[in-house]
């Protein structure tokens, strides 16, 4: 019986869009053995997850291995001296840098290609992970072929290890939307234009308010869902606030609602490795403006509208083009459910699999 261990780090930490995808692949895995496109005669897959975890998986076939330490302690020791005997394929590049026989996913070299986003030490610390683990790992998984040359560029991640898996972007299709939202918010069906941001500036709902501030559509309202707004609004955006909606954290059932519910998503990002938030929107059906960047391009093809982050009066003349065109937005709902049926965890987790058995078996 051949065994693939994989790092569970996953399992302690809140859900953002690298534990969603770790979270999708080995779920899709254990499908797999159930399935049988995994041979479970053959091969067994653990999952080493840290002491302390915050979500406990309902695997049917892959093994959960609790270990004894937490952190950094159980991330550079433990979990290799445990999946000593074993290729360990690390979901993300928190990995341990010591293990040799070992695969793993950079998704991004945001780091270092949008280095003004991020502290001195956490530039630094990716520098030398990510340059470590270009040497001691083989094969290194990215998601799109924008970040695969990213890798290459800034931290001479080697071409012959990198393998191109897109990630699987379907996770709110099986989701019950929760209405309660938008009777919360106040937000009409379809009379609301939707982004999803976090606290770096890097997606730029900054530009996207004042692309509002140029509209000041009153037939609209603009609904802003994540953790924390406040950077975002402050000084002359403040203008902004009587026609934005903060929504603050909303779950994934709130999540589906909003993407049903809105009459546009608009992701204006100035960097992405994929873009994982604008095909979530797709399976929904919603239709779908971004940002002209490579990675996002890749990503949504030619399901989405386009506008351009540096200028707001674009971002504007293309959210007003689509919210006053219905036959454009419905050309953009069939084409977004198309391409997000294109990138699913199951997918992603077949790709995935080719590419390690070799691995495995060696």
């Amino acid at each position: 019986m051949r065994t693939l261990c994989v790092s569970g780090k996953y399992l302690s930490q809140p859900i953002t869009g690298v534990q969603r995808y770790a979270e999708g692949i080995v779920d899709a895995w254990d499908q797999g053995l159930d399935e049988g496109w995994i041979d479970g005669s053959a091969y067994a897959i653990r999952v080493i997850a840290p002491r302390t975890i915050l979500r406990q998986p309902a695997f049917k076939h892959i093994g959960l291995e609790r270990s004894t330490t937490n952190g950094r302690t159980w991330e550079q020791i433990e979990l290799p001296w445990r999946a000593r005997r074993f290729l360990l394929f690390s979901p993300y590049a928190a990995a341990p840098l010591i293990k040799r026989h070992h695969a793993v996913t950079i998704h991004d070299a945001a780091s270092a290609a949008s280095p003004e986003q991020y502290s001195v030490a956490f530039r630094a610390y990716c520098a030398i992970v990510f340059r470590v683990l270009g040497f001691t790992c083989n094969p290194i998984f990215t998601v799109s072929n924008f970040s695969r040359g990213e890798l290459r560029q800034h931290f001479s991640v080697p071409a012959r290890k990198l393998r191109v898996v897109p990630p699987g972007c379907d996770h709110l299709v099986n989701v019950s939307p929760d209405s309660a939202i938008l009777t919360k918010a106040g937000l009409p069906r379809h009379g609301f234009v939707l982004g999803v941001s976090s606290q770096s500036a890097v997606k730029n709902f900054r530009g996207l308010s004042r692309a509002w501030n140029i509209l000041r559509r009153s037939d609209m309202k603009l609904a802003i869902a994540g953790k924390s707004h406040g950077a975002l609004f402050r000084g002359g955006d403040t203008a902004f606030d009587e026609g934005v909606v903060r929504l603050g954290y909303v779950s994934d059932s709130e999540l589906r609602c909003l993407y049903e519910n809105a009459a546009l998503f608009v992701y204006p990002s100035f960097y992405e490795g994929f873009g994982i938030p604008p095909v979530e929107a797709m399976s929904c059906g919603c239709p779908v403006l971004v940002s002209r960047r490579p990675a996002i391009q890749e990503a949504c093809g030619d399901a989405a509208a386009y506008c351009d982050p540096d200028d707001p009066s674009d971002i504007a003349k293309n959210i007003a083009r689509i919210l006053d065109n219905p036959q454009l937005a419905e050309t953009l709902r069939e084409s977004g459910r198309h391409r997000a049926s294109e990138l699913t965890a199951k997918r992603s987790a077949k790709l995935l699999w080719s590419e390690l058995e070799p691995f495995i078996r060696g």
